[in-house]
């Protein structure tokens, strides 16, 4: 075990060569010119602190001191003016002294700071953007701090390593346009946020980690990135459905648990030929329990399947799944569904003595958003069915119109437009708050609680002025011919 308080421990060098040139020393490279290119200290149990300043090795391409015990400050390399790649990783350094990172050279590829743990806060430099050969960062477990900086689009990287830190915003938009493979974030103390709409068109991607943090909104469009192994999104914020994935054809992880997901579990997961492992567990997962038989290892528990693997499940739980669709699955409407039986534990529910679902009441409190789903329309023993104070647009499904025992339709205060299909006389239809409603004037409606849009009152404000001030004018006239 070797203590050192310079720059190079040459005894450890040499301990195993006593020639008196340095190109012949363990772990020491050099050219055919006999100038030194690589110096490897890795694994050498090495103590202590290094000199504030590395001495000058014009040729080094190439320093290595990871996994040893060194401490202090970590040593300026402003005279490695060929170095392209650094190694410091797993010591116990703990501080980077002023100008580090402006003393590194220009051809810096690789940047290995990461398990540094005893090293004080520090921010992500600007200085970065000046190593345009960088390809490979790591700087996980250091004591990171604040947001990531915007500087992707200058850089050549990768694979970008900032995990277990304590960074904090959004991802920055030059990712958008960067080359990265590999994408580590994952496991930051108080969280990363926003959402990760920009990972759509990182094409490179083949590993995303991101888990442990506090991202929201839904998975983008994966589509594009068909070099993708891995994908962890655990225990963050995410909500909406499981997406298609069929394009990632190499894909071997999935791990989304912990989330908000809703929706059916897309049975095409279970035909992935590479796919080996899912973790899927603590969500909102409605529908048939999957079936994964190509892959190794499931973790998909604790969700709101309403069956176990292969079971049948129910028509009017089939044909409610099918209406949540429309609203992509909404995480407030799956917190009262669960179960194979849309009469039991369904909040918003109603049934008859013969289990058929009677009414539907999904008014205010959830805001919808979507279209209203024709598949209400095999619902046929709905009497009652209340869409109001919510976001849907579209039409009226004509099929409505057809259910035998409806008796109230409440579709007040949305978004919706079209016409108003024509509803039996028993039916009580409440259309307000809809501006872009039209009634239809080919049918008597006496069932229709609306008032006519705003648009229309205004035309037909507009037609009877221009009639009255046309009349009078006609009647003057009329007068003065005479």
């Amino acid at each position: 075990m070797t203590t050192t308080t310079t720059p190079l421990p040459w005894a450890s060098l040499r301990s195993t060569n006593s020639s008196s040139s340095c190109c012949e020393w363990h772990g020491v490279k050099c050219a055919i010119s006999m100038h030194v290119i690589e110096i490897d200290l890795d694994d050498r149990a090495l103590r202590g602190s290094l000199l504030s300043e590395f001495p000058p090795f014009p040729y080094l391409q190439v320093r290595r001191l990871s996994r040893n015990k060194l401490t202090g400050s970590l040593p300026r390399l402003n005279k490695l003016p060929l170095l392209k790649k650094l190694y410091l990783m797993k010591n116990k350094f703990k501080t980077i002294p002023p100008g580090f990172f402006q003393g590194l050279s220009n051809n810096l590829q690789v940047l290995m700071l990461a398990q540094n743990p005893f090293l004080g806060t520090w921010t992500t430099p600007l200085e970065l953007s000046k190593f345009h050969n960088l390809r490979v960062l790591s700087a996980y477990n250091t004591n990171l701090e604040g947001s990531i900086p915007d500087i992707f689009d200058s850089l050549a990287l990768t694979s970008l390593g900032l995990e277990e830190n304590n960074l904090t915003g959004s991802l920055p938009p030059s990712l958008w346009i960067s080359q990265i493979q590999e994408l580590f974030l994952f496991d930051q103390k108080v969280g990363l946020t926003g959402t990760i709409d920009i990972l759509s068109n990182m094409n490179s991607l083949s590993t995303v980690a991101l888990g442990n943090n506090k991202f929201t909104g839904t998975i983008p469009d994966l589509s594009n990135c068909k070099s993708l192994l891995i994908f962890a999104l655990g225990y963050s914020q995410f909500t909406g459905t499981i997406p298609d994935l069929s394009n990632c054809r190499g894909l071997r992880l999935l791990e989304l648990r912990y989330n908000y997901f809703t929706g059916v579990v897309p049975q095409s997961l279970g035909s992935y030929m590479s796919l080996e492992f899912i973790f899927a567990d603590h969500n909102m997962l409605q529908g048939p329990f999957p079936s994964f038989m190509l892959i190794k290892f499931s973790m998909i528990l604790y969700n709101n399947y309403c069956t176990d693997t292969g079971d049948p499940y129910d028509f009017q739980v089939t044909t409610l799944l099918e209406i949540a669709s429309a609203w992509m699955y909404p995480y407030k409407l799956s917190l009262g569904w669960k179960g194979n039986d849309a009469c039991r534990n369904w909040s918003f529910v109603k049934c008859d003595e013969e289990n058929n679902v009677t009414e539907i009441d999904l008014w205010n409190q959830r805001r919808l958003q979507g279209t209203i789903s024709p598949a209400f329309g095999n619902l046929t023993g709905l009497q009652y069915l209340n869409l109001s104070d919510n976001n849907l647009i579209g039409s009226i499904p004509e099929c409505l119109t057809k259910l035998p025992n409806l008796k109230v339709l409440d579709v007040s205060n949305n978004n919706l437009s079209g016409i108003i299909p024509s509803f039996a006389s028993s039916v009580k239809l409440i259309t307000h708050g809809n501006d872009l409603l039209i009634r239809n004037t080919t049918a008597d409606a006496p069932n229709a609680s609306s008032s006519p849009p705003k648009g229309m009152i205004i035309l037909a404000s507009i037609i009877i002025f221009s009639h009255k001030e046309t009349c009078t004018r006609f009647n003057l006239q009329v007068k003065e011919d005479a």
